[in-house]
């Protein structure tokens, strides 16, 4: 990490859109800056304001402080080009430029799963909550959640006592604590995983920026469980991002009466797995990582006797969840014979609808 790199990554000059935009040319920052203002120009990408802006701030004695302080502070920086960025997010939708993180990202073969759920949760929430991300540590996974009030406290909470590793993403600067009643957390959690988060230091908290995290929470995720959520809840955007990406949605069912548990059961109604036990959401997930098992199903398909377009379709499916338009778009059949094959194949259990319209291949 250079002065250089952090002031790219921090300024606010242009956006993440223009930022990615500049690296798709330019391999490097190193690249971006040895161009010439004509060259750089040239693209349309940003305007002579904004590249003099960017370039007067790169030498600015306020950019030198404030990389003295991220630096002294222990904090890191993590490019989109660089062998350390984390490998799922370079291909979600709108992948970030650059990370900065108090702690240690993720290994490559870590298992990740996220836990999100109402900052308002009941006592039964923070129960589960608990217990579960608990039971997950002592599994090996590892839980992602936002740090927030609620189910992510206690999600990351219970990571930690069950002795595992979490990591949160945040919608402010890492060198401030949202909220400050989880200051422990914001102290323990880089000894464990690390704080993570798109924005620059100083970056308050504000609504328009938790969107943007939660993107980052489903993305690095091989799953994402829901704990509580009411119909209309930030839960419920990370479970639409983490449909988009193609991860796993799993919800904890609750009564009918109960508000929290409104998002949840409607997930559910659409085909979110049903966490019933920790134990049975810990062996599905073990499914899915499981390699042996795969090449099993493989060997198995070998012999089904299935026609070569349903091979074809069922191919185009992995463990994570895939919508129809997406494996059409691969396979190249018209939506009325992928509707048919899929039909066909979940009939025969080769493949599990586990969102409205996404589906799996079907281990069970």
């Amino acid at each position: 990490m250079t002065i250089e790199e952090f002031g790219f990554s921090s300024t606010r000059h242009f956006t993440r859109g223009k930022k990615r935009k500049l690296l798709e040319i330019y391999p490097t920052v190193f690249k971006l800056l040895e161009a010439s203002d004509a060259d750089i120009l040239h693209y349309e990408i940003i305007s002579e304001k904004e590249l003099c802006a960017f370039r007067t701030e790169l030498t600015s004695l306020k950019l030198k402080e404030s990389f003295r302080r991220f630096t002294e502070s222990g904090y890191n920086l993590v490019l989109s080009y660089d062998s350390t960025f984390p490998e799922p997010l370079r291909y979600i939708h709108e992948p970030p430029v650059a990370l900065f993180y108090n702690g240690s990202l993720p290994d490559p073969d870590e298992k990740l799963v996220a836990m999100v759920g109402a900052r308002r949760c009941s006592s039964y929430g923070r129960v589960m909550a608990g217990k579960i991300a608990s039971d997950l540590a002592s599994f090996d996974y590892s839980v992602i959640s936002g740090m927030a009030y609620g189910i992510d406290t206690y999600s990351q909470r219970g990571a930690l006592e069950g002795g595992g590793k979490t990591y949160a993403f945040v919608a402010n600067g890492l060198d401030i604590c949202y909220p400050e009643t989880n200051r422990d957390l914001y102290t323990e959690i880089p000894k464990h995983g690390a704080i993570i988060t798109e924005f620059a230091l100083g970056t308050q908290p504000l609504p328009e920026f938790f969107p943007d995290r939660n993107r980052l929470i489903s993305g690095l995720s091989r799953a994402v469980i829901v704990i509580e959520a009411r119909e209309r809840s930030g839960s419920l955007i990370t479970a639409d991002f983490a449909l988009d990406q193609g991860r796993d949605v799993y919800a904890l069912p609750g009564k009918i009466t109960d508000p929290l548990s409104a998002g949840c059961n409607k997930l559910i109604s659409q085909g979110a797995g049903i966490i019933r036990s920790s134990e049975a959401l810990i062996e599905e997930l073990e499914l899915s990582y499981n390699p042996d098992a795969i090449v099993h199903i493989e060997e198995e398909i070998k012999n089904s006797g299935l026609k070569p377009d349903e091979i074809k379709v069922y191919s185009a499916f992995d463990f994570n969840a895939k919508s129809i338009d997406e494996v059409q778009a691969e396979c190249g059949l018209t939506l009325l014979d992928i509707l048919g094959i899929v039909s066909t194949l979940t009939e025969k259990g080769f493949l599990k609808e586990v969102f409205l319209n996404h589906y799996v291949r079907n281990m069970a």
